[in-house]
């Protein structure tokens, strides 16, 4: 089973999920989590899914836990601004962290379902540092379409953010961006471990996705 709570976390109960699972002939549990739920120890924002890690590993159960770090995907939040102004805002222009590729995870998911990867807590992350400026090169690149970088402050992110976020979440992820802690910063080799390959780096995800942010 691939456990995945997304923002319901709170509303769940984490021992009666993984022991549902494991009686009902559930053999392999896969976590998504977040390299958060190990740096950021006393976020609200992150307690659900330690919740669950906990749970999991006291259930006996077979499982693999997944922390990944922020995804490339994210970058999806540009898309209005790279479309109607050739604009990307984000806060802390030029302090980078190791984002990771969506599809990066899926297949380490795969592959801890698959294969024995029993008991193994898995860190994934993107191959180096990137930030939100050379995230924005990378995309002009792959559109092929000179961007404009505009750093925003931390309060507009958060106006912005707090739309679609809850507000812990968006601290939380403010924290993280601004001020990563030395195990936010650091490229893992997990997923190179797992599937024999270096990690897929920001710029091939902003060209496997170049028609989203290109203008209809």
């Amino acid at each position: 089973m691939f456990l995945m709570i997304a923002g319901a976390g709170d509303a769940l109960d984490p021992a009666a999920i993984v022991g549902a699972a494991r009686d009902a002939g559930v053999r392999r549990v896969v976590l998504l989590s977040s390299i958060g739920a190990k740096t950021r120890p006393v976020a609200v924002s992150h307690e659900p899914l330690r919740r669950f890690e906990a749970a999991l590993q006291r259930s006996g159960a077979t499982w693999t836990i997944l922390r990944p770090s922020a995804f490339d995907s994210n970058a999806f939040g540009w898309v209005p601004g790279v479309r109607a102004h050739r604009t990307v805002a984000a806060p802390f222009g030029d302090v980078g962290v190791p984002l990771v590729d969506p599809d990066d995870i899926a297949e380490v998911a795969a592959a801890a379902l698959r294969g024995d990867h029993a008991g193994q807590i898995y860190e994934l992350t993107g191959p180096a540092r990137i930030s939100p400026r050379e995230q924005a090169s990378a995309l002009a690149a792959a559109i092929d379409t000179p961007l404009r970088f505009v750093e925003q402050t931390r309060a507009e992110a958060a106006a912005v953010w707090s739309q679609f976020m809850p507000p812990t979440i968006v601290e939380t992820t403010l924290d993280a961006l601004g001020q990563p802690t030395a195990d936010e910063q650091r490229v893992s080799p997990d997923i190179e471990r797992v599937l024999g390959r270096p990690p897929r780096p920001f710029a091939a995800w902003a060209a496997r996705n170049a028609a989203a942010f290109r203008q209809g």
